[in-house]
């Protein structure tokens, strides 16, 4: 390589972290969550909370009408999900379903129209299926659990995808890192399963 290639090679890296950088964001997550789950394939508690903890962030944005709420909405709830201890007496996952039915009423209360494509009827849809799909993975065999995880993880992908084309609810940027999150740990699961 010679010393006039390497700026332009510097500047493909810096040009795809740029304008690539929800794609970096998501994968280096879903790493670090690999990493959390090590070589055990058995079921892991936190993925079923991960997966409301998704579709609570789509419900959000909709109920309060801003697309960039989704990342606000993803920040406050963090700590909730993946802070609040399994064994305390309130159960990370029920409190996220709650935080998504309250954001539902905040939205209906706004006045948010509940025919409106993408909006506020599809998001509680959304919550509905996957926090019963999660709710299921609680209660199934650990080895079932994993592929409802996983199963669970790639619609989410495909909801994050429909999104990101239709450019609706969240910013496009958070369906791709969200997208790309669920797919690389679906596959993740899988593979340790």
């Amino acid at each position: 390589m010679t010393s006039i290639e390497a700026p332009h090679a510097h500047d493909r890296w810096r040009d795809l972290l740029m304008h690539r950088w929800p794609t970096v964001l998501g994968v280096a997550v879903a790493t670090m969550t690999a990493l959390d789950l090590g070589a055990d394939a058995g079921f892991v508690p936190p993925l079923p909370v991960l997966i409301v903890l998704m579709a609570l962030v789509y419900v959000g944005a909709a109920a309060l009408g801003r697309r960039r709420a989704s990342w606000v909405v993803l920040l406050v709830a963090l700590p909730v999900a993946f802070f609040l201890p399994q064994t305390s007496w309130v159960n990370p996952l029920v409190v996220l379903l709650a935080a998504a039915a309250a954001f539902l009423v905040l939205g209906v209360v706004r006045g948010q129209r509940l025919s409106e494509p993408g909006g506020l009827a599809l998001q509680a849809a959304g919550v509905l299926v996957f926090g019963a799909i999660a709710l299921a993975a609680l209660s199934a065999a650990p080895g079932a659990g994993v592929y409802l995880v996983a199963f669970a993880l790639f619609g989410h992908a495909a909801w994050d995808t429909f999104h990101y084309l239709k450019d609706r609810v969240v910013t496009r940027p958070y369906a791709e890192f969200c997208g790309v999150l669920d797919l690389v740990l679906g596959v993740v699961i899988l593979v340790l399963a």
